[in-house]
Order: structure tokens, then C-alpha cells, then sequence
């Protein structure tokens, strides 16, 4: 008997855990992400001009993060999709050449980077990032959304209950969420 109460005990405190890191995972705020991780912005090497597509796509964004640019005698520039894929920074969006350029995700969508050095872009240097949804909604922000970009329209196979569940909570969350439920009961 005594054993079975330790395991028990032992049992509750880990679904505790579980749940008050779920808990503190979804309510994950903005974030600022440093372009690059340590490696930073700069020319890549050459046998590896796909690391900052690597580094985008092990990356969420969402209306609210930002990005941090830290570079040395280079600059970086936000152009338009032609400007991405032709390597021109003739006509930015935006441009900085501080070395520590900071620029707010503010709308879903993709946002594209290259370097304004010379032959820093063809040689890799560029950057594509997908912003997803803000971090938070709540109700009535649903429900203020035009029918086509309402998660409630998402599926008609969904009831709206589940829908308006999934577009609070991101999934990964929901199922740690669940899995620590129903694994402390009895």
C-alpha cells in the first residue's frame, strides 16, 4: 500500500509538471529572433548558401515577433519578391546599415531580406520568412474576423467549438495539454 502511494504521489507531481509547462507554452508571447542564431547575418560559406532557409524553416514567426539583424560592415534591406529572387536592392522596402537592426513582423504573410553588400546575395545571404497569426486571440477578435479568415469557417466538417479550441491553443500544446489529463487520471 505504501508503495502505491509514492507511485501515486510521484504520479500527480509529474502531471502537475506536465501541465503547468503546457500551460506556460501556450501562453508563449512575442518573440525577438536573432537571424542566424549565432552564426548571425553575414556571407555564408559556400558549400552551405542555404543556412538561413534552414534557419527560417526550424522557426514559427507570428504578427508580433521580430527579427534581429546583427552583422558587421554589411547592411540588410526588406525588399519585394522580385527584389528576393533577382539579388536587387535598388528599390527596398527598408534598409539598415547599423549593425544591430531590429524589424517587427507586423502583418501574416512572407517578408524577404537580402544583404545591400555586393555579391553578399548571390553568394546566399537572403531570407525568406513566413509570419503567421498573432500569438493571442481571444473571442471576440474571432469574431470580428471576415468570414474567410475566420478559423471558424476553416472546416465544415469541424464543429465550431473545436475550431475556435485549435485557433486558441496550437496543436502541439493542446495534445501535451490532453495527453497530461488523461494520463493523471486514476
Amino acid at each position: 500500500m505504501m508503495m502505491r502511494s509514492r507511485s501515486s504521489s510521484s504520479l500527480m507531481r509529474l502531471c502537475i509538471w506536465a501541465l503547468v509547462v503546457a500551460a506556460s507554452m501556450a501562453a508563449e508571447g512575442p518573440r525577438v529572433f536573432k537571424v542566424g542564431d549565432e552564426f548571425g547575418w553575414r556571407v555564408p560559406l559556400q558549400n552551405d548558401t542555404m543556412v538561413y532557409s534552414h534557419w527560417a524553416s526550424t522557426n514559427r514567426f507570428h504578427i508580433g515577433d521580430s527579427l534581429s539583424f546583427v552583422y558587421e560592415k554589411d547592411s540588410v534591406m526588406e525588399v519585394d519578391k522580385w527584389g528576393f529572387y533577382h539579388c536587387n536592392g535598388s528599390d527596398p522596402i527598408i534598409a539598415f546599415d547599423n549593425g544591430n537592426s531590429t524589424l517587427n513582423l507586423d502583418r501574416p504573410g512572407l517578408f524577404y531580406f537580402i544583404s545591400g553588400s555586393n555579391g553578399h546575395c548571390t553568394s546566399g545571404q537572403r531570407l525568406i520568412v513566413e509570419v503567421m497569426h498573432i500569438h493571442h486571440q481571444d473571442h471576440h477578435d474571432i469574431a470580428s474576423m471576415p468570414p474567410s479568415m475566420s478559423p471558424l469557417s476553416a472546416s465544415p466538417s469541424t464543429s465550431p467549438s473545436t475550431s475556435a479550441a485549435s485557433s486558441l491553443l496550437p496543436a502541439p500544446f493542446a495534445a501535451i495539454i490532453l495527453l497530461a489529463i488523461f494520463s493523471c487520471q486514476p
